[in-house]
């Protein structure tokens, strides 16, 4: 445990590094996806329907890459936590690359025919596995490495990356299509954005090819704790028993369901406001000019802003910053709406910074410490990576689609949509008030070293299994944690 700590003490900026850049083109892929499936997917890969069904569809594909997460937090989780952190941050930044890039090259309806949505739903469900173990990657490399005092400040440096991407994307996507031509942009143009990914992929892998495991992660291998989850013996029930995955629902029931419902408002927020709006301009006959530079100036502004609320987490708490940011969607949620209508590029802009740039932001810079120390290092990553992307799924993924959906249900009144960001802020200031504060919780650095849990069934020779009523490793250890 002392060496953990030493090593905490000395926390290397190249790690920051690393996770920020992964994070940058997770979310460049997946914020250029949702800009691409408004614009060009509902025109390419889905002609034969009415613009508006077709951008549902469109965003139907969008979705499966969310549904896809939760399976990638299983795997991914499960080879974190028992082959290690740096092995998993390399192979899902490749894997995301490659799916990207294959988009780009991918041909249209109208040259393969039913084929072309086929193998777009298939990469993007691609897109969704890969992210799955990647943004919960670089949370977990970045908290097992940070100073207990900097934790919020160093666990939102990823979260800069959803910023970056979307910047990023959208700055790309805007310079193609003022550059060209309608035509152009349609025939080839929107292409470019997507195989810059390439680029991209190989310079976060010579980044992250460099990175040490984490010391807890170490000092679990060394103490044989991660034994009993290799161990392939017994029937399927068994080894499903053993994984980190069941083992934390076992042990943190109450822990997960937070994790799930705490980023409701973050979540829906941020595909409502930065994706479903530039649809929704679209379907009222205004220009995506303002809004598209909004979103670029937004995603500028959380570059700082941010940091700055996972900093505030670390003096004040990880509940009322995460539940201030909800309140600020709920009530800027109808405003929103008022002011595209009224087509002013400066209030725009600025509804879009108080969105964005402080509700959302306010949420994703202090949430990521939080669902970190609910959890012990045996079964951190895929406790996060399966219960955050559950929520992901449940909350963001379906919101383009569904508010899109609610847009045509209410015949292209956006009160629907208002409710929907409201009900999610409204889950996010709930769940996360039902938790307890864990500004203060100590790193649980023993379960680096604790022996397997008694419910494996098969523990392996010469250890002795863990007594269920004992410290952080009983069902209620997370409570008392906390």
């Amino acid at each position: 445990m002392s060496e953990v700590a030493s090593r905490r003490r000395l926390f290397q900026p190249r790690v920051a590094v690393a996770a920020v850049f992964g994070t940058t083109v997770e979310w460049y892929d997946f914020a250029l996806y949702g800009t691409a499936a408004s614009l060009v997917f509902n025109k390419l890969y889905f002609p034969d329907s009415d613009p508006l069904v077709g951008t549902i569809l469109a965003y139907g594909t969008f979705a499966v890459g969310f549904l896809a997460r939760p399976l990638g937090g299983a795997y991914f989780g499960e080879k974190g936590d028992t082959r290690g952190r740096k092995q998993v941050l390399v192979a899902t930044l490749l894997l995301m690359g490659l799916a990207t890039t294959g988009i780009g090259l991918l041909p249209t309806y109208g040259q393969i025919g039913v084929a072309a949505p086929l193998l777009l739903t298939l990469l993007r469900f691609v897109q969704g596995f890969a992210a799955g173990g990647e943004k919960t990657g670089a949370l977990i490399i970045l908290f097992e490495n940070a100073p207990p005092k900097w934790r919020g400040l160093l666990t939102s440096l990823p979260a800069i990356g959803t910023g970056t991407g979307t910047l990023l994307s959208t700055g790309v996507f805007a310079l193609c299509t003022g550059l060209l031509s309608d035509e152009a942009f349609l025939a080839w143009g929107w292409r470019v954005p997507f195989l810059l990914s390439a680029a991209l992929t190989l310079f976060g892998l010579w980044v992250r090819k460099s990175l040490d495991e984490t010391a807890e992660f170490k000092a679990a291998q060394e103490s044989g704790a991660l034994d009993a989850a290799r161990d392939r013996s017994g029937t399927w029930r068994e080894r499903l028993a053993r994984t980190r995955f069941m083992e934390a629902w076992r042990r943190y029931p109450k822990a997960m369901l937070i994790v799930i419902g705490a980023g409701a408002a973050e979540n829906a927020g941020y595909y409502v406001f930065g994706t479903f709006s530039v649809a929704y301009a679209e379907d009222r006959g205004l220009s995506t000019a303002a809004l598209l530079s909004g979103i670029s100036i937004a995603a500028a502004v959380k570059l700082v802003t941010v940091p700055v609320f996972g900093a505030l987490s670390d003096r004040v708490g990880r509940r009322p910053v995460s539940i201030g940011g909800a309140l600020v969607l709920l009530l800027a949620a109808w405003p929103f709406f008022v002011i595209v209508d009224g087509g002013n590029t400066a209030l725009i802009w600025l509804a879009l910074l108080v969105t964005l740039g402080i509700g959302q932001s306010a949420i994703l810079g202090s949430q990521p410490a939080f669902f970190a120390e609910l959890f012990d290092t045996k079964v951190r990553f895929s406790a996060v990576g399966v219960a955050n992307n559950i929520g992901t799924v449940l909350t963001g993924g379906l919101a383009p689609m569904l508010a899109t959906s609610l847009l045509l249900w209410f015949d292209h009144n956006v009160a629907g949509v208002v409710v929907f960001i409201a009900l999610m802020s409204g889950l996010t200031a709930v769940t996360v008030a039902m938790a307890r504060e864990t500004r203060h919780t100590g790193h649980a650095d023993s379960a680096a070293t604790a022996s397997p849990p008694s419910l494996p069934p098969r523990p392996t020779s010469g250890s002795t299994p863990e007594a269920p009523a004992s410290g952080s490793a009983s069902r209620g250890g997370a409570g008392r944690r906390r």
